[in-house]
């Protein structure tokens, strides 16, 4: 739907006209239908079937660039080492205590898979505990520079108003009746 009203106006000097566009309704080309609404679903007017994801689709956002890049990710570094190292000791310690190869290694990859998690977390965690506090650090010395911005500007209008003073009783001194009997005498 689109409603136009439009004037034509001859200008003073001849053939050229123009038109003014007072009111334009248009509806965004966009919506198909009245009915369809951002978000809207099976159950809702105008809405289609919601797509589910599939393990295929999962598998297709994998790149090799996400594993050649693990290390930089914050604190996955310092999760697999730990891993690593954690798996090492509690397979290793198995193997020596007697147990089968096979129970050996399902040990050393349960503790790394459960180590590697949970390092993870923790190291989340102190990432994020360590942001607030920089975040409260710098609140502090942001209120702390307008601090110092306050007291200097206190500072200096107490220098202006002694200066103002010292001013005031210089006058008042250079025309005191002293002043005056010396001027005439």
């Amino acid at each position: 739907m689109t409603a136009n009203k439009t004037e034509s106006t001859q200008p003073s000097s001849g053939s050229d006209t123009t038109k003014k566009t007072y009111e334009t309704f248009d509806y965004p080309p966009s919506a198909p239908n009245a009915n369809s609404l951002p978000g809207a679903d099976a159950n809702t007017a105008g809405g289609r079937p919601p797509q589910y994801a599939t393990l295929t689709d999962a598998f297709k956002t994998i790149r090799l660039e996400h594993f050649k890049e693990v290390h930089k990710k914050p604190c996955a570094r310092e999760s697999f080492l730990t891993a690593i190292g954690a798996g090492f000791g509690v397979g290793g310690i198995r193997f020596v205590l007697g147990g089968p190869v096979f129970s050996a290694c399902s040990w050393a990859v349960a503790t790394f898979t459960f180590t590697s998690f949970g390092m993870y977390e923790y190291c989340q965690r102190k990432r994020k505990i360590e942001k607030s506090n920089v975040r409260k650090m710098q609140e502090a010395l942001e209120e702390s520079k307008k601090k110092k911005i306050v007291e200097q500007v206190k500072k200096r209008e107490e220098a202006r108003k002694t200066r103002e003073q010292a001013r005031e009783e210089a006058q008042r001194s250079a025309s005191s009746s002293w002043a005056f009997w010396r001027k005439s005498g």
